[in-house]
């Protein structure tokens, strides 16, 4: 019987945990194919935090939420090898009533979420020169270093026999007479295979463009900074998220931030917007913490779906072209690449992703 061949165009976190699932669950033929190294694209400039806590209490609450659980459950499986930051997340709102609100809502669901008052704050986060009356503890919530755990999963993905193709940029997706996606081009040969999947980030757009299809995303900017200090551990012990700041720590010596790119005026440029968190964080912390000072800016280029939900699932009739496509990769990459990897290799439905089909943007498909 004839291997089946399986392209994955895009090495960041998503297709290499996807790349894992396939060579795991099926003896395929895999080949993993990324214009860059793995995970050098928007995974490299991820803020990386694993969380549930979100203000959207729906299904896609509960996806996050299980998520969050196969983080947990791949950190087992590997032995804790891939560090991952359990350290939990203190957030807050605009008010003290959004903060209650924002709890309330996320306990009736059943979420770790627990209420902290501002002396409880100031116990788990000393050098906060300030805090609120309440705020939300997301007791299992964490973060990872994304490259790290990409790069490890990698290693394990090429052990199981994927074949791995680094600095090959897809140029273009080939069809058949009847529309069937038969295979890949790159700049200097073509690819066959069975099925071809799109987990590409922003470039899935461009392929897809090719084949009349209108992929309904636009590129969502995020500003990464890397502060760093002198050495002090645990300079902030808990991932803090507020609507100010947005940080923590990576090691004993840096700070990780996360801020939203405005526009492209100069006034709003990534090393401006840096400098004016780099001054928030400092006025946000007490004097007893070490000096701060601006180590690294990037902007990370991420696939924001109209309606910020994921889109996952085949294309065409022929079962032969699937696409993962979602913002929040790092955190549903194990949850999505588990579910999607049954529906590639048994061509069976997977429930929990039905309501992320691009079919629900009425877009016309070959």
């Amino acid at each position: 019987m004839r291997q089946n061949e399986i392209i994955i165009i895009g090495a960041g976190i998503v297709g290499v945990m996807l790349a894992l699932q396939l060579a795991t669950k099926s003896n395929a033929k895999i080949t993993l194919i990324d214009k860059n190294s793995a995970g050098n694209g928007v995974t490299k400039h991820s803020f990386a935090w694993l969380n549930v806590s979100y203000g959207r209490p729906d299904n896609y609450q509960k996806l996050r939420a299980q998520a969050l659980n196969a983080w947990h459950e791949l950190d087992k499986a590997t032995n804790h090898d891939l560090n991952i930051q359990w350290t939990g997340a203190i957030s807050w709102q605009e008010s003290d009533e959004a903060t209650l609100a924002f709890i309330q809502s996320h306990q009736a669901q059943k979420f770790k979420i627990e209420a902290l008052s501002q002396e409880a704050i100031l116990l788990k986060e000393p050098l906060l020169n300030s805090s609120p009356k309440i705020s939300a503890f997301a007791v299992d919530e964490g973060a990872i270093d994304p490259i790290a755990v990409t790069n490890q999963l990698l290693q394990a993905a090429i052990k199981k026999g994927i074949n791995y193709l680094p600095h090959q940029e897809v140029t273009a997706l080939l069809q058949d007479d009847t529309g069937k996606v038969i295979g890949i081009s790159t700049a200097n040969t073509q690819y066959l295979a069975d099925q071809v999947i799109l987990t590409a980030g922003v470039d899935n757009k461009m392929l897809l463009n090719a084949l009349n299809i209108d992929l309904p995303i636009t590129i969502s900017p995020a500003i990464i900074i890397r502060l760093k200090h002198e050495v002090f551990p645990s300079l902030t012990k808990h991932i803090i998220s507020n609507p100010q700041m947005e940080i923590r720590a990576i090691d004993d010596q840096h700070l990780l931030v996360a801020e939203d790119y405005i526009d492209d005026a100069p006034e709003n440029s990534p090393e401006i917007i840096a400098k004016n968190a780099l001054k928030a964080i400092e006025r946000a912390l007490s004097p007893l913490a070490p000096v701060l000072s601006i180590d690294k800016v990037a902007v990370g280029l991420r696939p924001m779906p109209r309606d910020e939900m994921p889109i996952v699932g085949f294309l065409d009739s022929h079962q032969s072209l699937y696409l993962i496509s979602m913002h929040a990769a790092v955190t549903l990459s194990p949850l999505i690449s588990q579910l999607a990897a049954t529906e590639i290799i048994e061509k069976r439905t997977e429930d929990a992703l039905i309501p992320y089909r691009l079919s629900r943007f009425k877009i016309t498909q070959q």
